[in-house]
């Protein structure tokens, strides 16, 4: 007996466990990638998706409408529990700064320091900021490098808001950057050649296989494999 195109979609993602979803969205378009851990101990690229926004929107309310209806379409065929998704926005969404600490390396006094220094730099109370951070330990001193990257809450709640109605819990947002140099370094292959094929063909590592310098990384973000790394690079982080 035959399936059809929606039976077959959704018994493929039911027996899968180890799926996560990535998205690079913006006021005119939106990339979706979905990844899936193999036995090889590789993730594969399940669903690549590249949509632009109508031409025809009059207003921003408008795009925010049509964002919703793609992520909902995109998730209709999903069991509840697999419509969890990690979105990439534009690194100018986002405030990013670095300090050196030579204070206790305590998570909750980190977090103090980095949310009133993000608070400072967006030129707003600290109730009002969220922010991530990561740290790194300086080799011969016992200072530690933190490098943080913080945006609004209003804007945080606002794509969650968008997530929600469109019934999806977005649990990560991320700056671009960040999800697309996790999927650049951990991209299995020759990235010389990988970068010509597409998308839907792309493997990925669970640990970084290459660094990047910075001359490849400037091409990278003028490249048309930008969008599609960041979006597997989203869903590579919620595998991870």
């Amino acid at each position: 007996m035959q399936q059809s195109g929606s039976e077959r979609w959704f018994s493929r993602w039911r027996r899968r466990n180890t799926t996560a979803w990535g998205s690079w969205l913006d006021d005119q378009e939106i990339l979706l990638a979905a990844l899936s851990w193999q036995q090889s101990g590789s993730a594969r690229v399940l669903m690549f998706e590249h949509l632009r926004a109508p031409s025809n929107l009059p207003d921003a309310a408008a795009r925010d409408d049509w964002l919703v209806s793609i992520l909902r379409r995109s998730g209709e065929h999903l069991p509840a529990r697999q419509r969890t998704m990690a979105l990439a926005l534009r690194d100018g969404r986002f405030c990013h700064g670095r300090l050196h600490w030579s204070g206790p390396v305590e998570a909750s006094v980190l977090e103090v320091e980095v949310q009133l220094e993000a608070a400072a730099a967006l030129g707003v109370a600290p109730a009002l900021v969220g922010f991530d951070f990561e740290v790194q330990a300086l080799p011969d001193t016992a200072t530690v490098q933190v490098d943080w990257v913080a945006c609004l809450r209003e804007e945080l709640h606002r794509w969650q808001g968008h997530a929600r109605s469109a019934g999806w819990r977005l649990p990560v947002v991320e700056p671009e950057h960040q999800a697309a140099r996790r999927a650049a370094m951990c991209l299995r292959g020759d990235p010389l050649q990988l970068w010509a094929v597409s998308a839907q063909d792309w493997q990925f590592s669970l640990n970084a296989e290459r660094e990047i310098a910075e001359q490849d990384w400037r091409q990278l973000q003028a490249s048309a494999m930008w969008g599609p790394l960041v979006a597997c690079g989203a869903a590579l982080g919620a595998l991870r």
